[in-house]
């Protein structure tokens, strides 16, 4: 390490270092020791914790508004975990560092380690990610943190080269629409299947088609709720989300798809009763979610998202996760109707259309690259006639 870091190591050794749980602790009580598991906020660094626990303190009316009073509670929980998990690695290698400040900790060497660790089991977009989270938490610990500073120009190095890996897996919106409607109707039509199966296969179905027509971000879209955020008003049915509930802080309100009112009127008159009765001898569910398990309880949007991954990979052959619904809906509109791009990032809950401007670009160069290998296959037959 640089003399430098020693010194200023050494000069503070009254700063508190948090007492973590050694390899021995964790091994015992099963927890694996790995730069993947974040160090929790009541194991950081006094000077960390202190920092960010006031931060995210609701602000007095007299206070000055400060990074971070705007920010989702996602928002927090996110870059929270990120920097957990940038300070557990640092007390798995360079503990040491633990009793600097916290931007006295982003030395070019420790940065490349940790970086070095990252690449090691994460795609890069997951790297970005990760360093977009401490980025984050930085905003709000050291907030006069230079531009010039090596985390600031790792986290402009990897948005400069970081490529997304989906854009090989995505279909348009219109193939994901087709398998919502097949599954529905195969759920009306095999009747060889029990009751409870063709119950999951409809309400799955239904979930694959909504997401293409209005593509929530997973924790709306996973627990939407009849009388709260789908509201039925003079024989209409509308979807709302108030502003707490979005990522940008702007409220959401659409009539449901016209396309699927009849869809939704056999889930919830038809199968969702039968998902609230679960099993046999189970006392009916009362639950107001729209999306019910087999158990008769409210859907947990993480299994929600597996099962339409799930869905996805053995139907088309490509993983589709529920987020990835926004992506597709996108490009689509690239593609189809690229005239409307300007206003895509209102249907997807963009805070800027510069967000959805990289699937115009995206667009293009699939147009692009599909022009130009039609071309030279035609120029390969011409050529072998």
């Amino acid at each position: 390490m640089p003399n430098n870091v020693t010194s200023a190591s050494t000069a503070m050794t009254t700063v508190k270092v948090p007492t973590t749980k050694s390899a021995e602790t964790m091994a015992a009580s099963g927890e694996a020791t790995t730069a993947k598991t974040p160090l929790p906020v009541s194991d950081w660094p006094e000077a960390d914790r202190t920092a960010w626990l006031k931060a995210k303190a609701p602000a007095d009316i007299f206070d000055n508004p400060h990074r971070g009073n705007d920010w989702a509670d996602a928002s927090w929980h996110k870059a929270e975990v990120g920097y957990g998990r940038w300070l557990r690695w640092l007390t798995l290698h360079q503990p040491d560092q633990l009793a600097l400040p916290p931007e006295a900790r982003l030395t070019e060497d420790l940065l490349r380690g940790w970086h070095a660790s990252l690449a090691a089991t994460l795609a890069p977009m997951s790297q970005l990610s990760l360093v977009e989270d401490v980025v984050r938490a930085m905003s709000v610990l050291a907030a006069k943190l230079k531009a010039s500073s090596p985390l600031t120009r790792l986290h402009a190095n990897l948005r400069a080269t970081a490529r997304p890996s989906r854009k090989k897996r995505l279909v348009m919106a219109d193939v994901l629409r087709d398998l919502g409607r097949d599954m529905m109707t195969e759920a009306l039509t095999i009747n060889s299947w029990s009751d409870r199966r063709r119950a999951v296969a409809f309400r799955d179905g239904l979930a694959v088609s909504l997401l293409v027509y209005r593509p929530f971000r997973l924790k709306n879209f996973g627990r939407l709720r009849i009388g709260h955020e789908l509201i039925e008003t003079a024989g209409k049915w509308h979807l709302v989300l108030p502003r707490a509930d979005t990522k940008n802080k702007r409220p959401f309100e659409a009539p449901f798809p016209k396309a699927l009112l009849a869809d939704l009127a056999t889930y919830l008159d038809r199968f969702r009763p039968i998902l609230l009765a679960g099993e046999a001898g189970c006392i009916p569910s009362c639950t107001d979610a729209l999306w019910v398990s087999e158990l008769a309880t409210a859907l947990n949007p993480d299994a929600l998202s597996r099962r339409i991954a799930n869905i996805t990979q053995s139907r088309l052959n490509r993983r589709i996760p529920p987020h990835w619904f926004r992506d597709v809906a996108a490009t689509t509109i690239a593609v189809e109707a690229p005239r409307n791009i300007a206003d895509a990032h209102l249907v997807l809950g963009h805070a800027s259309p510069l967000t959805t401007q990289k699937h115009y670009i995206q667009a293009q160069s699939l147009q692009a690259s599909a022009k130009f290998q039609a071309a030279m296959l035609e120029r390969l037959g011409s050529t072998r006639s």
